[in-house]
Formats: structure tokens, sequence, C-alpha cells
């Protein structure tokens, strides 16, 4: 048996600007961090000559690679061969899809890893995360950009750089100091939507030309965030995030409504700053208490479900069993 593990993301900074078709013209960078939620995929060899899929509480089973009703299954077998033999693959994830935490791409990213494994491969995260992101952005022409399957199969708190499909990253340096003040700063809370990203996004890409001012001064604030974090500014760091929320409700798409006015607005007046990740209207609300508002941020939020978080360092893991 293969089991493999990929984290899912948070986003602080940049997001949108890794679409393709900013990213393609104008180069994108982000800012964001794996964290201690994931997704996790078993491969164990067919017993009977058919595919098996279990995913999302469902049993899937098909004679040939190319029935398979899975989109990200069928795709990452395709993609690690064409005519890749019967396997019986279970996919679970921490949390429920078309949340915000970028689950459709960790998936991706675990699905290859596992897949590759059973071959004796072992790709590095660079790889994992270029081959996903041609998936879902190239084969599947999906609802999201480059970022989410490059951070969950890299894994830390990276800034990412994006010409086109070709991206490069680093570690965000910190001092331990300030790593510790800054995960300490932040709360998570689940509201418990969930939305298809892709009507968002391609309503975006369909108003770029208007939406370019925005994503400029978004791709600049990711650089501003960084170097906050890297000076353990907490305060400015929060500021970042918080503008970050306020500039994305500015762009053609589903990302404002009376519940996010609402949200945001309890949480300012706390004065922590909130984001709600992802491009949509997510299903979680980030937040972060420069000041130590935590009490006050949970009593504002208090119909919410706090979610335990911690930041990560490691990528995709894949290991036999």
């Amino acid at each position: 048996m293969i089991v493999a593990r990929t984290p899912l993301r948070l986003p602080l900074g940049g997001g949108l600007t890794d679409l393709k078709a900013y990213a393609e013209r104008f180069g994108g960078t982000t800012v964001s961090s794996t964290i201690d939620l994931g997704a996790h995929v078993t491969l164990i060899p067919s017993l009977d000559g058919r595919f098996e899929v279990v995913a999302e509480g469902r049993v899937e089973t098909a004679e040939r690679l190319d029935d398979l009703r899975h989109d990200l299954v069928r795709e990452a077998l395709r993609s690690v061969d064409p005519q890749h033999p019967p396997v019986r693959l279970g996919v679970w994830v921490d949390v429920a899809g078309q949340s915000g935490l970028g689950t459709s791409g960790a998936v991706t990213v675990a699905l290859l890893h596992a897949l590759r494994a059973h071959r004796g491969e072992a790709p590095d995260g660079a790889a994992l995360g270029a081959e996903a992101a041609r998936i879902e952005v190239e084969v599947l022409q999906g609802a999201s950009g480059y970022h989410d399957p490059n951070v969950c199969a890299r894994g830390g708190l990276l800034r990412l750089e994006y010409q086109g499909a070709h991206v490069t990253g680093h570690e965000v340096a910190m001092t331990p100091a300030a790593r510790t003040a800054f995960e300490d700063s932040l709360l998570l809370f689940s509201s418990g939507r969930q939305a298809r990203t892709k009507p968002s996004l391609d309503l975006l890409s369909s108003h770029l030309e208007e939406a370019l001012p925005v994503l400029h001064d978004v791709k600049a604030l990711a650089g501003e965030l960084e170097a906050a974090l890297s000076a353990g500014d907490l305060a400015r760091t929060a500021w970042c995030i918080g503008e970050k929320q306020r500039l994305k409700e500015r762009l053609p798409g589903h990302f404002v409504d009376d519940h996010v006015r609402d949200v945001t607005a309890r949480v300012r007046a706390t004065g922590a700053a909130p984001q709600l990740p992802g491009g949509k209207i997510s299903g979680y609300v980030l937040v972060c208490c420069p000041d130590g508002q935590h009490d006050a941020v949970r009593a504002a939020l208090r119909e919410l479900s706090e979610v335990p978080l911690r930041l990560t360092q490691g990528g995709s893991r894949a290991l036999a069993t």
C-alpha cells in the first residue's frame, strides 16, 4: 500500500495573480503557507482488473481508465501513464471540499505522489506541483491558478513567483521568535459554507482588463507582506492580510456579499484583520490579531466554529506500508 499526504494551504497575500490570464502577461506573486490539515490518498493494486475509486463518500468502479468520472483521479492516472494498469484509490480530505483551503490542488498532488511512488519514483515538490498545476489549469481548465498545487507540494511559508506555468519560490525568512508570534496571532473559523470557485474566477478572467489595476496592487501587496513578516512587524503583517481582503472585494467575481461584509466588519471592530481565503466567498475566515484580540474576535464570531491552526514546513509525503 502507498499512502500519500499533502497539506492544505492558507493564502496570505498575492492570491489571484497566479491565474493563467494574469501570470502569463505580468507575472504573479503569492505569499502563503501550508497548514496542518491535509489531503490523503491510499493506493493498493487492483484485485479484479478494474479501477476502483473511493472519494467524497462514493465508490466508483470502471473497466477502463477513460470511463472514470472523477476528473482529478482520471487525469492524474493519465498523466503518470496513459495506459495505467487498474489500481484501487482512496481519497480523503480533512475538511469539506469547495471550502477555500486549496483542497483540489492538494488532492491532485497527493494522487500524483501516490501514483509515482507506486512506480518507484520520488519526484520533488517542484515537479509534483508543476504536474498537478498542468492537470488543473491546462487539462481540466479548472477553477484554480498555479498557486495551490505548487505551495501544497513544496510546503512551508513561501513566496512563489509565477511566469505563466513556470514557478520559482523561496521560504520567507523569519526569526524563530517572529514566526512563533505570527503563528500565535492567527485564528481560523469555519462558517460551513461551500461554493464552487470556477464561476468566480471565470468572471474575473472575463473582466481581466478592468481588474488589472487592482491585481497589480494585490501583487505589490505580497511583497509588502513578505517584508513585514521578515521584519517581525506584526502590525504591518496584519494590515497586509486585511488589505488583501479589501482589494479582493473590489474585483469582479464572487468575493463579497452581506455575510462577508458582516463578518469582516465585526472582526475589524476588534482591531484585528480578517481575510476569507480563496478565489470565491470562502467557507473559512482567517483573522490576524496583532495586539492579542483573540478573545474579542472569538466573541465577535461566536456563531462560527474555531478550527485549530498550525503552519507547517513540510510538503507532500508518500510512503509504502
